[in-house]
């Protein structure tokens, strides 16, 4: 056997760089807590349904009867959307869906904070919070996040289909 040969046998996997398999759960991770996220939000959102359509009413955006109608449908896409995707179903439609919920989100807030009204968010997560730099930070990350994610998803099964594949 030559010398060479036997050094190509020899090599080990580089260890620096995950494995496929790894990369592939952490993002499925990441898909779930995504996901985890909204459902909590839609669920608080629901079961506080009084205090999120107060919330939707002090953004001044839109005339009571449609601030009713986003208060009553929102917390439901959240839950389904985000129920979905920590189930692993639908992801590409929950990750989109959840994306342009967040950009939605992050238009409201930045011309909310630009007419300088001092509101509650209304997000439905851990704590109350006054519209400002900090929601709109929470609000980037989780659009970059579902957006990277929806990447993910479209290039793993654009590349599984192979050339001329469905993706």
């Amino acid at each position: 056997m030559s010398n060479r040969k036997q050094k190509t046998e020899n090599r080990k996997p580089d260890s620096r760089k995950p494995s496929k398999t790894v990369v592939w759960f952490l993002l499925r991770l990441l898909g779930m807590a995504l996901g985890g996220i909204f459902f909590y939000a839609g669920l608080m959102k629901h079961y506080h349904n009084w205090d999120f359509a107060e919330a939707v009413l002090a953004y001044q955006l839109a005339p009571m009867w449609l601030a009713g109608l986003v208060a009553a449908v929102l917390p439901w896409v959240e839950l389904i959307a985000g129920g979905l995707l920590v189930m692993g179903l639908k992801r590409r439609s929950c990750l989109l869906l959840i994306a342009l919920l967040a950009a939605a989100f992050l238009v409201i807030l930045v011309v909310t904070m630009a007419r300088g009204l001092k509101i509650d968010c209304g997000c439905g997560l851990f704590f109350q919070r006054q519209v400002g730099l900090v929601a709109i930070a929470e609000d980037l990350a989780l659009l970059a996040g579902a957006l990277g994610l929806y990447w993910w998803e479209w290039k793993a099964v654009s590349s599984d289909q192979g050339p001329g594949g469905r993706g």
